[in-house]
């Protein structure tokens, strides 16, 4: 009679529907596949997107998606872009505006051109063309975030241009999904009233997290610097604040949590306080919230497409891929990189991500695209994320790339 209780009870724990055994599954995954992939030397986020691939419902189905992972994802995403904000140097973000333009334009143009012009080739309809295009346009800021992280790129002069053009990038597909959004809706055209809302609240944003961030975060950060849990606190405190600030105007709450980064920086607080803040989002971001963010987006992959639509797929990828390499790499030498500087960031602006997968579903849930296309564009999603590490881990072997000038004062007076 025990034995049998004992028995029911371990299947009971070990049911697909426990959260807790599925988490611990997912964390005992993750540490494998870093452990295994630093000992190869190759960049740990490979390692978990193929782990998300191989024990996610794609082919064993030893881990399940339920809502716990859902939402540690979620913040996973949240916390990767606020490490980012506070890993990258703000004068230096803005020193390479110019660049960051030229790349942002060149990889945002190009692939909405060759994406439009193969759904036309394809058959597709006028506002499925445009949405095709719109989405293989996208850049995961989260994505190149960690990837430059992860293979300690952060001290060269292309992150701050890779990390800006991916905002600007993200900025700009969002304004073309509102006119599409519009199109679909029988509510606009391509000159839309929403998308100068969009702009104006885009600009207000900005505008605010600097007066924020420049003017009264200082003030009042001072009155944390004394114990660092008050520190950590109000971090995260900022963060949420620009994530708020970020959705209220139309923005994914990202932006918002990476604009929050940059201004928690060593010019702000003391350096010591910024050290022990720093160490916490690090073991949260990387050892925790980021790689369930990473296996998580696996978890969407069909591979069965490749058997039944291998045209479609082929070209929208050679579309997605080519315009991102050619188009950001022509903007980088428009911006006055060198070549290989210009290799290194149209590689690193072809990681798409889970902007991709949100807004693909949106089009399959307003029947814009159908599943077909949806699967399609899920699998784009999922090898261009997969692309940048191993081809930036290659480059770096073969390019040089010029370092960050930090003799350049970067506290907030200099900006």
């Amino acid at each position: 009679m025990i034995i049998e209780i004992t028995t029911e009870s371990f299947k009971e724990v070990i049911s697909a529907d426990n959260s807790i055994i599925n988490l611990l599954m997912v964390m005992v995954i993750i540490w494998t596949a870093g452990v295994v992939f630093r000992t190869i030397k190759q960049p740990p986020v490979i390692g978990e997107l193929l782990a998300g691939f191989v024990f996610g419902p794609p082919v064993m189905g030893i881990i399940r998606p339920d809502e716990t992972l859902h939402v540690l994802s979620e913040l996973g995403i949240f916390f990767l872009m606020f490490y980012a904000g506070l890993e990258t140097n703000p004068f230096e973000l803005k020193r390479m505006t110019r660049p960051s333009l030229f790349v942002a334009l060149g990889g945002f143009i190009l692939p909405f051109v060759l994406g439009y012009s193969a759904g036309h080739l394809l058959g597709l309809a006028h506002i499925q063309a445009l949405f095709i295009g719109m989405a293989l346009s996208i850049t995961a800021i989260a994505v190149n975030a960690r990837v430059l992280t992860d293979l300690r790129m952060t001290r060269f002069r292309v992150t701050p241009v890779i990390i800006g053009a991916s905002i600007i990038d993200d900025i700009l597909s969002l304004a073309l999904f509102t006119v599409i959004i519009d199109i679909a809706n029988g509510e606009g055209s391509l000159i839309s009233s929403h998308l100068i809302v969009l702009i104006l609240k885009v600009t207000t944003f900005f505008g605010i997290s600097h007066l924020i961030g420049i003017i009264l975060y200082p003030k009042f950060s001072k009155y944390f610097s004394s114990r660092e849990a008050k520190g950590f606190t109000f971090a995260l405190i900022m963060a949420l604040l620009f994530g708020v600030l970020a959705e209220m105007a139309g923005l994914h709450i990202i932006l918002g949590a990476y604009m929050a980064g940059l201004f928690v920086r060593e010019g702000i607080v003391s350096k010591e306080l910024f050290q022990k803040i720093n160490d916490r989002f690090v073991s949260i971001t990387y050892g925790f919230l980021g790689p369930i963010f990473f296996v998580s987006l696996s978890f969407h992959i069909d591979f069965s497409i490749f058997q039944s639509h291998v045209l479609p797929l082929s070209v929208m990828l050679l579309a997605a891929v080519i315009g991102k390499l050619v188009g950001a790499g022509a903007g980088a030498l428009i911006g006055k990189m060198n070549r290989g500087e210009a290799m290194v960031i149209g590689a690193a602006m072809n990681g798409r991500g889970a902007v991709e997968l949100i807004i693909a579903s949106i089009g399959l849930q307003m029947g814009i695209i159908d599943n077909m296309y949806f699967s399609i564009l899920i699998v784009i999603a999922f090898l261009t994320t997969f692309m940048p590490p191993v081809s930036l881990h290659l480059l770096l072997k073969r390019v040089h790339l010029v370092k960050l000038d930090l003799s350049i004062d970067s506290t907030p007076s200099s900006w």
